[in-house]
């Protein structure tokens, strides 16, 4: 059902954990003087109406949440809840009537938002010649600010200008919603162990509208056993769901997912395992980018390119992956058997291995933050990979003067040995690199030689998962 709300005041002044930057934003925006129209866009759950609503608090504003429907019946919508609120209205209104209604005030400015907009203009440009006409007409020497919101984050970025041609004039510019961090996270479930914490991340992502649904007073495998394996829970076919939000014949992209969840991850590969042509994968694989559901892996280009692998893509949204990894191929299973069993048979195996992706992440934050904070060897600016043939560098920092820092992090074995870092100096030679400062992540232990090696080398760190 669409949503209209008018002269939203006074809802708390409760902040949106993560999001103070965004709200500056906005309300930066907000102060620029004369009209503008602003794009606001990221993935479903990414909380972009939770910032919506902070936003408006006090402030004098009209909201309304599209559908997707026809546009005849778009504007039947509308025009019914302004019905409601006293406004008369025919009964097939045209958006000229339905802005018509919307008094610009010359005491301050007014605010107009339309969420998930993209259910206004998929079909046709009738949405957007009105709303020219009118910040163009008797509203034109009034100030508004006009957010257009939307969660199809491909069309956004790919097709809507297209679409608009000479009308894209009109905005002022356009503002995604990223994910939140793991420290977000940390800070929204305090109990969880560092372990699980870490690991509930590699599912939930930086998404917050999926949060909802764990409970820190449980342990995470309690959460994944009751509220991902339960088939009358939100989080069940949730994965399966987000992608055929967005995208037709399903099947195909059912099949692409459940393959590079089991890893294969190159074009030939995924070639061979589904029998599709590679010219159809390279434009399906193409179109999961765009939505930002998978994501091709570049490392960072050194001298030693010949050494490293490829064309390598992998599912980069987190509750995409585990449901493709775990759930999708075991539909049967998860029917019939007891959680508890399905989880030990199914996930525990090779759950490490899944995490471990994310681990490199928050490793990753936590050197952000310490770079941020000047607690570095020096400022690094650049940041990027290694993906080698022989085996991976996880992490490249690079300074102004092309001094690097690197290194590897371990969350799958019990200890980082020093054999691991034999393995990571290979790398640097087969990437033709030479970084002057090592930093080791293992989530388990450092064996006694590597331990040794850091004292005679002030420029090895070893780091614990106590101390991030």
């Amino acid at each position: 059902m669409p949503l209209f709300i008018l002269m939203i005041r006074g809802k708390g002044n409760s902040m949106i954990t993560g999001r103070e930057k965004e709200l500056q934003y906005l309300n930066e925006y907000y102060k620029k003087p004369g009209t503008q129209v602003l794009v606001v866009y990221g993935q479903k759950g990414i909380g972009k109406t939770t910032l919506l609503e902070q936003f408006m608090e006090d402030k004098d504003c009209l909201y309304y949440e599209a559908i997707s429907c026809s546009t005849r019946q778009q504007r039947v919508f509308m025009g019914k809840h302004l019905e409601d609120m006293g406004y008369k209205m025919s009964a097939y209104p045209e958006f000229d009537e339905l802005f018509a209604v919307i008094e610009a005030s010359e005491e301050h400015k007014k605010i107009l938002i339309i969420d998930e907009f993209q259910n206004m203009c998929k079909t046709d440009n009738e949405f957007f010649e009105a709303l020219y006409n009118y910040i163009n007409g008797e509203n034109k020497k009034r100030d508004m600010f006009i957010i257009l919101c939307s969660s199809s984050i491909g069309w956004v970025e790919n097709s809507m200008v297209g679409k608009l041609g000479s009308l894209s004039r009109m905005l002022s510019g356009f503002y995604k919603i990223k994910e939140l961090k793991y420290q977000d996270f940390r800070k929204h479930f305090p109990l969880f162990s560092k372990e699980d914490c870490i690991g509930a991340f590699s599912i939930l992502g930086g998404v917050p509208g999926l949060w909802q649904f764990f409970n820190d007073d449980f342990t995470l495998r309690e959460n994944i056993e009751s509220f991902i394996l339960q088939s009358n829970e939100k989080l069940f076919d949730y994965g399966q769901q987000y992608v055929a939000e967005e995208l037709r014949e399903t099947a195909v992209y059912n099949t692409l997912l459940g393959a590079l969840a089991e890893g294969k991850n190159k074009l030939n590969e995924l070639h061979l395992h589904t029998g599709f042509s590679r010219a159809k994968i390279s434009v399906y694989l193409k179109n999961l980018m765009q939505l930002e559901i998978v994501e091709k892996v570049f490392s960072v280009d050194t001298e030693g390119r010949d050494n490293t692998k490829k064309g390598i893509y992998q599912i980069k949204h987190p509750y995409v992956h585990f449901y493709y990894r775990y759930l999708f191929p075991n539909q049967t299973k998860i029917m019939f058997w007891e959680t508890a069993d399905f989880y030990d048979q199914y996930i525990a195996p090779t759950f490490k291995k899944f995490v471990a992706e994310c681990y490199k992440q928050v490793c990753v934050e936590f050197l952000e933050i310490e770079n941020a904070m000047d607690r570095l060897p020096d400022k690094f600016v650049n940041l990027g990979q290694w993906v080698g043939k022989k085996g991976n560098i996880d992490f490249i920092f690079q300074n102004e003067d092309d001094e690097i820092m690197a290194g590897i992090c371990n969350w799958e074995k019990e200890m980082l040995v020093y054999e691991d870092y034999s393995l990571y100096m290979e790398c640097q030679e087969q990437a033709k690199i030479k970084a002057e400062y090592t930093i080791l992540f293992s989530a388990g232990n450092f064996d006694n030689r590597l331990r040794e090696e850091m004292k005679k080398n002030p420029q090895l760190a070893l780091v614990s998962l106590e101390q991030m």
